[in-house]
């Protein structure tokens, strides 16, 4: 065990992973939606059907990489290669998808379907075999749970620059094409040189072998783990209320909270990072008293609870409250964060030991696609709501819109919240 233990070098290799990852994440998730209504000029509900149809790709991509990663083994492991391997040109797709490219809105949705592709491809050469990773750098379940506490507290130190950089940067500028591609060279920068580093400084401890068994065999096999597809389907209500959340609050804090220049948008925003950042290292302190899974469950029943009454709370034009509030519901929803990427590894173990086929790569795939499913239903569900209450950009914003954003912020994300706990029941 003492040969398991994982240095404070590594563990921040380890963490620059996810922060890499979450500078990508982040794009997709709070600013691409944005970007495409409000810059490019494509529709709410065209917007949402992009961002499904892309995710609908990562049904074969995300497993299949899984698969791949798994079965095929180099000398430096299963893993750290692909991560190697991705890193500069995730950086360039992140740049690519925030360039307005086209005269006509055929050629505008061109673009924005091409380039969404592309980093969705390369988030999956990154991601799959990063979050693989956990369970070969060591074997030893306490440095797994210290493992993702640095690594989700740098992930959302990356989140925070991300979220208060980006929309400053954009704001100060009078929200152009021409900011969110200068944000976005510098933050696929940053991003491919974090992934190096992480590719660089990890060592994969346990050494599996190839893994041969026939891909129908593993599917089927990971059906029957009943722990997994309890998780899977945890995942897709997770990510969905996430993403819901995350869609909106770039709209809602400059049309809905009255966020009047670039410092109160990057506030708001950076409101995610600074509650996640605390609730990693809460979410420790918990699971060292408490059951994981009870922890877990709490905080998808407390987020519901919060984010109903922040709709009964939060006003029009009331900045500083929903400042507060922002901050009081990242918080709760992401103390789940640390638990329910230390239980992926877990439940995969136990459909090992229950099947006796390890499907490790496959459900790893697997969990990301749902990752991109929940993000991609959050896009249909934002654009159909913006559009019932009759939102646009180019008119004025009428009561009804207002009542379309605090709900689409607040409520619709604490209804999934809510879901994801049954199920965890």
């Amino acid at each position: 065990m003492k040969s398991n233990k994982l240095s404070v070098r590594e563990k921040i290799g380890f963490g620059t992973g996810d922060c890499a990852i979450n500078l990508s994440l982040i794009s997709t998730g709070m600013f691409i939606y944005a970007f495409y209504v409000q810059v490019v000029g494509i529709s709410p509900v065209d917007a949402g059907w992009l961002l499904l149809a892309v995710r609908c790709l990562d049904a074969c991509t995300d497993p299949m990489m899984g698969w791949v990663a798994n079965r095929y083994k180099t000398r430096i492991g299963h893993y750290r290669h692909w991560i190697l391997l991705a890193a500069i040109p995730m950086g360039i797709s992140m740049y690519l998808m925030f360039i307005n490219v086209g005269d006509s809105y055929g050629m505008k949705l061109f673009w924005a379907y091409s380039t969404y592709i592309f980093n969705s491809l390369m988030f999956t050469v990154v991601t799959i075999p990063y979050i693989s990773m956990i369970s070969v750098i060591t074997d030893n379940q306490n440095e797994r749970i210290t493992a993702n506490t640095w690594r989700f507290s740098m992930a959302k130190t990356a989140t925070l620059l991300c979220t208060t950089m980006v929309p400053w940067l954009v704001t100060v500028q009078g929200g152009t094409a021409s900011a969110y591609s200068l944000s976005f060279v510098l933050l696929g920068t940053i991003g491919a040189l974090l992934l190096l580093f992480c590719g660089l400084t990890t060592r994969e401890r346990i050494n599996l072998s190839a893994n041969k068994t026939p891909l129908l065999q593993q599917m089927k096999s990971a059906l029957r783990n009943d722990q997994w597809v309890i998780l899977c389907s945890a995942c897709v209500t997770l990510m969905l209320a996430f993403l819901l959340r995350a869609n909106i609050a770039f709209i809602y804090v400059t049309d809905f909270a009255g966020a009047k220049g670039g410092y109160e948008v990057s506030l708001f925003l950076g409101m995610w990072s600074i509650g996640g950042v605390i609730a990693a290292i809460v979410s420790k302190q918990l699971t060292r008293r408490y059951c994981k899974i009870n922890v877990f469950r709490l905080s998808m029943y407390l987020s519901a609870a919060f984010g109903i009454a922040m709709y009964f709370i939060v006003d029009q034009d009331n900045f500083m409250a929903a400042v507060i509030c922002y901050l009081i519901y990242c918080f709760l929803t992401d103390l789940n964060t640390p638990i329910f990427w230390a239980l992926i590894s877990e439940v995969t173990e136990y459909g090992k030991q229950k099947n006796g086929v390890d499907t490790a790569g496959l459900s790893m795939g697997a969990i990301s696609f749902c990752q991109k499913l929940g993000m991609g239903l959050s896009g249909i569900v934002t654009g159909y709501t913006l559009s019932w209450f009759g939102y646009s950009v180019a008119e004025e914003k009428t009561a009804s819109a207002m009542i379309g954003l605090s709900l689409s912020l607040c409520i619709a994300p604490a209804l999934f919240f809510l879901i994801t706990g049954l199920i965890m029941e």
